[in-house]
Protein backbone atom coordinates (compact mmCIF):
# COMPACT_ATOMS: atom_id res chain seq x y z
CA UNK A 1 0.00 0.00 0.00
CA UNK A 2 2.77 2.27 1.21
CA UNK A 3 4.69 1.24 -2.35
CA UNK A 4 1.28 2.20 -4.34
CA UNK A 5 0.87 5.75 -2.60
CA UNK A 6 4.21 6.65 -2.94
CA UNK A 7 3.82 5.40 -6.86
CA UNK A 8 0.61 7.80 -7.48
CA UNK A 9 2.17 10.61 -5.80
CA UNK A 10 4.97 10.77 -8.48
CA UNK A 11 2.65 10.25 -11.32
CA UNK A 12 0.91 13.62 -9.28
CA UNK A 13 3.66 15.58 -9.20
CA UNK A 14 4.92 14.74 -12.86
CA UNK A 15 1.65 15.75 -14.14
CA UNK A 16 1.58 18.99 -12.22
CA UNK A 17 4.92 19.31 -13.73
CA UNK A 18 3.91 18.68 -17.32
CA UNK A 19 1.15 20.66 -17.04
CA UNK A 20 3.11 23.55 -15.61
CA UNK A 21 5.26 23.55 -18.79
CA UNK A 22 2.29 23.66 -21.17
CA UNK A 23 1.56 26.85 -19.49
CA UNK A 24 4.50 28.67 -19.43
CA UNK A 25 5.44 31.47 -22.30
CA UNK A 26 8.42 30.80 -24.08
CA UNK A 27 10.43 34.28 -23.84
CA UNK A 28 7.85 36.40 -22.81
CA UNK A 29 8.46 38.86 -19.54
CA UNK A 30 5.26 37.77 -17.33
CA UNK A 31 4.18 39.98 -14.66
CA UNK A 32 3.47 37.11 -11.41
CA UNK A 33 2.95 39.18 -8.19
CA UNK A 34 3.58 42.71 -6.58
CA UNK A 35 4.84 42.36 -3.19
CA UNK A 36 5.15 44.91 -0.29
CA UNK A 37 7.68 43.54 2.22
CA UNK A 38 6.53 45.54 5.19
CA UNK A 39 4.06 48.44 5.67
CA UNK A 40 6.27 50.87 5.65
CA UNK A 41 8.10 49.50 2.23
CA UNK A 42 6.48 50.42 -1.27
CA UNK A 43 5.46 47.42 -3.38
CA UNK A 44 7.32 45.99 -6.52
CA UNK A 45 6.49 43.74 -9.24
CA UNK A 46 8.40 40.51 -9.80
CA UNK A 47 8.79 39.54 -13.38
CA UNK A 48 9.17 35.97 -14.57
CA UNK A 49 10.77 35.10 -17.88
CA UNK A 50 10.94 31.24 -18.87
CA UNK A 51 13.71 30.65 -21.71
CA UNK A 52 14.03 27.25 -22.90
CA UNK A 53 17.24 25.93 -24.93
CA UNK A 54 17.79 27.91 -28.82
CA UNK A 55 19.83 25.25 -29.68
CA UNK A 56 23.09 27.26 -29.28
CA UNK A 57 22.49 28.21 -25.30
CA UNK A 58 21.03 25.49 -22.67
CA UNK A 59 19.30 28.14 -20.68
CA UNK A 60 16.77 27.05 -18.58
CA UNK A 61 13.22 25.37 -18.87
CA UNK A 62 13.08 24.47 -15.21
CA UNK A 63 13.51 28.14 -13.71
CA UNK A 64 12.77 31.41 -14.79
CA UNK A 65 15.02 34.49 -14.79
CA UNK A 66 13.28 36.88 -11.92
CA UNK A 67 13.28 40.33 -11.55
CA UNK A 68 11.80 42.44 -8.53
CA UNK A 69 11.21 45.89 -10.37
CA UNK A 70 12.37 48.87 -8.06
CA UNK A 71 12.35 46.50 -5.33
CA UNK A 72 15.51 48.11 -3.28
CA UNK A 73 15.99 51.97 -2.34
CA UNK A 74 19.30 51.61 -0.07
CA UNK A 75 22.84 52.31 -1.03
CA UNK A 76 25.54 50.17 -2.29
CA UNK A 77 26.83 49.47 1.47
CA UNK A 78 23.25 48.37 2.94
CA UNK A 79 22.51 46.50 -0.57
CA UNK A 80 26.07 44.35 0.04
CA UNK A 81 25.32 44.57 3.76
CA UNK A 82 21.61 42.62 3.34
CA UNK A 83 23.66 40.12 0.78
CA UNK A 84 25.88 38.34 2.90
CA UNK A 85 23.83 38.90 6.22
CA UNK A 86 22.92 35.37 6.40
CA UNK A 87 26.50 34.11 5.03
CA UNK A 88 24.09 32.55 2.59
CA UNK A 89 25.75 34.21 -0.29
CA UNK A 90 29.05 35.52 -1.34
CA UNK A 91 30.87 38.75 -0.79
CA UNK A 92 29.38 40.78 -4.18
CA UNK A 93 31.38 41.97 -6.78
CA UNK A 94 30.91 45.34 -8.41
CA UNK A 95 30.67 45.44 -11.96
CA UNK A 96 28.41 45.52 -14.94
CA UNK A 97 27.86 42.52 -17.34
CA UNK A 98 29.63 40.79 -20.67
CA UNK A 99 28.94 42.10 -23.61
CA UNK A 100 28.50 39.22 -25.16
CA UNK A 101 25.84 36.17 -24.54
CA UNK A 102 27.37 33.85 -21.47
CA UNK A 103 26.22 31.75 -18.84
CA UNK A 104 27.47 29.95 -15.63
CA UNK A 105 26.40 26.30 -14.93
CA UNK A 106 27.54 26.05 -11.03
CA UNK A 107 24.95 28.53 -9.53
CA UNK A 108 22.37 30.88 -9.44
CA UNK A 109 23.35 34.79 -10.26
CA UNK A 110 22.00 37.50 -8.31
CA UNK A 111 22.67 41.48 -9.69
CA UNK A 112 21.51 43.88 -7.67
CA UNK A 113 21.62 47.27 -9.65
CA UNK A 114 23.05 49.94 -7.24
CA UNK A 115 23.47 52.78 -10.08
CA UNK A 116 22.13 53.85 -13.44
CA UNK A 117 20.60 51.55 -15.99
CA UNK A 118 21.11 49.00 -18.70
CA UNK A 119 19.32 46.99 -21.32
CA UNK A 120 19.99 43.21 -20.87
CA UNK A 121 19.06 40.14 -23.64
CA UNK A 122 18.16 36.97 -22.12
CA UNK A 123 18.47 34.17 -23.88
CA UNK A 124 20.26 34.61 -26.70
CA UNK A 125 20.31 36.22 -30.22
CA UNK A 126 16.41 35.93 -30.65
CA UNK A 127 15.71 36.58 -26.47
CA UNK A 128 13.67 39.02 -25.09
CA UNK A 129 15.50 42.79 -23.93
CA UNK A 130 14.81 44.10 -20.39
CA UNK A 131 15.68 47.34 -18.89
CA UNK A 132 17.44 46.71 -15.39
CA UNK A 133 17.11 50.39 -13.52
CA UNK A 134 18.49 51.28 -10.06
CA UNK A 135 16.89 49.03 -7.35
CA UNK A 136 16.38 46.16 -9.44
CA UNK A 137 16.96 42.62 -8.59
CA UNK A 138 17.79 39.91 -10.92
CA UNK A 139 17.81 36.34 -9.92
CA UNK A 140 19.56 33.76 -12.95
CA UNK A 141 18.80 30.44 -13.24
CA UNK A 142 22.54 28.43 -14.28
CA UNK A 143 22.35 27.95 -18.10
CA UNK A 144 20.17 31.05 -18.99
CA UNK A 145 22.57 33.33 -21.50
CA UNK A 146 22.51 37.09 -21.04
CA UNK A 147 24.44 39.94 -22.34
CA UNK A 148 24.51 43.68 -21.61
CA UNK A 149 23.59 46.01 -24.75
CA UNK A 150 23.23 49.41 -23.67
CA UNK A 151 23.86 51.19 -20.30
CA UNK A 152 23.71 54.64 -18.94
CA UNK A 153 24.16 56.94 -15.62
CA UNK A 154 27.34 54.86 -14.53
CA UNK A 155 25.34 51.74 -14.82
CA UNK A 156 26.86 49.35 -11.56
CA UNK A 157 25.82 45.82 -9.97
CA UNK A 158 26.49 43.92 -7.47
CA UNK A 159 26.91 40.59 -8.10
CA UNK A 160 26.42 37.74 -6.25
CA UNK A 161 25.92 33.47 -6.05
CA UNK A 162 24.76 30.88 -3.30
CA UNK A 163 27.15 29.73 -0.58
CA UNK A 164 26.33 25.98 -0.65
CA UNK A 165 27.88 23.96 -2.84
CA UNK A 166 30.04 26.72 -4.43
CA UNK A 167 33.44 26.74 -5.21
CA UNK A 168 33.82 30.21 -4.81
CA UNK A 169 34.69 30.07 -8.55
CA UNK A 170 31.87 30.75 -10.93
CA UNK A 171 32.68 29.98 -14.85
CA UNK A 172 31.64 31.77 -17.81
CA UNK A 173 30.45 29.68 -20.62
CA UNK A 174 29.86 30.56 -24.22
CA UNK A 175 28.22 28.70 -27.07
CA UNK A 176 26.69 24.98 -26.83
CA UNK A 177 27.36 23.19 -23.44
CA UNK A 178 29.38 20.26 -22.68
CA UNK A 179 28.16 16.96 -21.54
CA UNK A 180 29.76 18.08 -18.27
CA UNK A 181 28.47 21.48 -18.32
CA UNK A 182 24.41 20.02 -18.97
CA UNK A 183 24.52 17.71 -15.53
CA UNK A 184 25.99 20.53 -13.38
CA UNK A 185 23.57 23.56 -15.32
CA UNK A 186 20.69 20.12 -13.80
CA UNK A 187 21.99 19.25 -10.60
CA UNK A 188 22.74 23.09 -9.27
CA UNK A 189 21.45 24.04 -5.94
CA UNK A 190 18.58 25.96 -5.86
CA UNK A 191 18.24 28.43 -3.28
CA UNK A 192 15.16 28.96 -0.84
CA UNK A 193 14.81 32.29 -0.39
CA UNK A 194 16.66 35.66 -2.08
CA UNK A 195 19.01 37.20 1.08
CA UNK A 196 17.38 40.42 0.66
CA UNK A 197 13.72 40.07 0.63
CA UNK A 198 13.45 36.51 2.06
CA UNK A 199 10.99 35.21 -0.78
CA UNK A 200 10.28 31.92 -1.50
CA UNK A 201 11.91 31.35 -4.84
CA UNK A 202 10.00 27.97 -5.67
CA UNK A 203 6.69 30.43 -5.43
CA UNK A 204 7.55 32.38 -8.74
CA UNK A 205 9.43 29.18 -11.10
CA UNK A 206 5.98 28.27 -11.37
CA UNK A 207 4.71 28.49 -14.66
CA UNK A 208 0.75 28.46 -13.82
CA UNK A 209 -1.79 30.87 -15.41
CA UNK A 210 -3.82 31.36 -12.58
CA UNK A 211 -1.34 34.60 -11.70
CA UNK A 212 -2.50 37.66 -13.80
CA UNK A 213 0.14 37.73 -16.47
CA UNK A 214 1.14 41.07 -18.67
CA UNK A 215 3.47 41.01 -21.76
CA UNK A 216 5.36 43.33 -21.17
CA UNK A 217 7.96 43.10 -23.96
Amino acid sequence: MLLLRSFIFQLVLISIAMTSALQRQWGKVIKVMSSSTSSASPSFDILQIFMKDDGTFPNNEHYPTLIYKHAFHGSECDGRRLIVNKNEWTEPWVWGIFSYHHYHTKAWELLLCVCGSASIQLGGDDGPTVKIDKGDLVLIPPGVAHKQLEEGGGFSLLGSYPTFRFDGRIDTCRGKPTDEERKRIQECYVPKTDPMFNLNIAEFCSGSSQWSESDLT
